[in-house]
């Protein structure tokens, strides 16, 4: 894991799961059977994401004036059933060790955090950087005490309850002892790691438009794609090579090279040069490759080349960045899953991302090596009682005997163990959470 990484995501209690662990790679593929709780372990992440930014919790969930819209369901899909609050947490990895954030939030009657905790390292140790104490619900408040490295009790003092208090702290103390500034620190790196947390959502149909030149940094839809591409043309000759060649080997025709047309009113759209064929706009091009660009474009040029919006700080974050992605082979032929694997390959070790995919593609999975099979994970419902669990494929009764069956996109699609003659062990349980019938 690279420094200021995001290690894990804890769903303590949050939509379909209880108690569960997503842990993450520099590559993590998230698979499973339909309604299994792909999207609600994603969801965690991208609520802890959102609370990063400082926002009042309603407005950073429910909001329909974002281009992203509300967390899937809104605040109250959050709540596991019979319940009314929800909790998640997750651990940062850093140079000097791990920070972790754990917040419960509380939906009914009032809209509040009820608890949150942030550990960290600090120069006596690993220890709590802010712990809070009950709310206080006709205020608004909570109160909380933070780590100031003084003998005798830390500091305390009120934090609004509508909003995280991590992301209140670095406003809220001074730094005026070296425990202070280890206490800021923390904080600060944590909504930092969060803050550069981008959902990509390519939507073909919305970049077949015109958009402002001065539009570079891609939004979650890649609906200002041209604009993106137009500004890597003029800046970075390297890199708008290397777009054009990933693309010509996704084609199946002659592809000379991508162009960037202008309206008179100096709005942008792409192109592609087909050579004697001429130019083909973007509002004709498939919706795979519109896609594939997309996608391409975002890993290529990381944090830097995407809206990844203000942290509470106010900046734009220049740290590593986990670009999470569902179903990534959408649009996509199945002979190019190796070719976008080693794209995120390369755009993990270049540009400092971690990806986090979905996918039910059995070609993207049989393009997987044995060193990505560690950032598999495999998400199932309990048949008993409806909770989802998360389960690193590596740790699955059978995975041994599976890999030794062939690829695992073969072993998913046409039961591999299951056709074995000799199966000294019962591997009814391996093959349902992988989908085998």
């Amino acid at each position: 894991m690279t420094a200021q990484a995001i290690e894990e995501v804890r769903l303590t209690a949050f939509k379909s799961f209880r108690g569960e662990v997503l842990r993450l790679a520099p590559l993590t593929v998230l698979i499973g059977r339909n309604s299994s709780g792909k999207s609600n372990a994603l969801d965690g992440l991208e609520v802890l994401s959102r609370l990063s930014r400082g926002e009042d919790i309603t407005e950073a969930l429910e909001s329909r004036r974002s281009a992203a819209g509300p967390v899937r369901g809104g605040l109250a899909g959050c709540v596991p059933h019979g319940a009314g609050s929800f909790a998640l947490g997750c651990t940062v990895s850093t140079e000097y060790g791990p920070i972790h954030l754990d917040v419960t939030i509380q939906v009914e009657p009032e809209v509040q955090i009820v608890e949150e905790r942030l550990e960290g390292p600090t120069s006596s140790g690993h220890k709590p950087l802010l712990v809070s104490s009950e709310p206080s619900p006709d205020l608004g408040d909570i109160h909380a005490a933070w780590h100031n490295g003084k003998r005798g009790r830390n500091p305390s003092g009120p934090f609004r309850s509508s909003r995280l208090l991590t992301s209140q702290l670095p406003l809220r103390i001074i730094g005026e002892t070296d425990g202070e500034r280890d206490t800021i620190w923390g904080a600060e790196t944590m909504l930092s790691a969060l803050s550069a947390v981008f959902h990509l959502d390519p939507v073909p149909h919305l970049m077949r438009q015109y958009v402002p030149s001065r539009d570079v940094h891609i939004r979650r839809t890649a609906e200002n794609l041209s604009g993106a591409i137009g500004r890597i043309e003029k800046s970075d000759t390297p890199l708008f090579r290397r777009l054009v060649e990933l693309l010509r080997g996704l084609a199946d025709h002659q592809i000379e090279t991508l162009a960037v047309t202008r309206s008179e009113l100096g709005d942008v759209m792409l192109a592609l040069n087909e050579g004697e064929y001429g130019l083909t706009p973007a509002r004709e091009m498939s919706d795979g490759m519109l896609r594939f660009l997309a996608i391409a474009t975002s890993l290529l040029t990381g944090g830097s080349g995407l809206d990844l919006g203000l942290s509470s700080s106010g900046q734009q974050s220049e740290n590593s960045l986990m670009l999470v992605i569902e179903e990534l082979e959408n649009g996509l032929h199945p002979s190019q899953a190796s070719e976008v694997l080693q794209l995120v390959r390369q755009a993990s070790e270049e540009n400092r991302t971690q990806v986090l995919i979905t996918t039910h593609s059995p070609a993207l999975l049989s393009a997987l090596d044995s060193r990505d099979h560690e950032g598999v994970v495999v998400c199932s419902r309990d048949r008993e009682s409806g909770t989802s669990r998360l389960t690193r494929l590596t740790e699955l009764d059978g995975y041994p005997a599976a890999m030794a069956a062939g690829p695992l996109g073969d072993v998913v699609t046409q039961g591999r163990l299951q056709g074995q003659e000799h199966r000294d062990r019962d591997y009814t349980e391996f093959d349902r959470l992988l989908g085998i019938g």
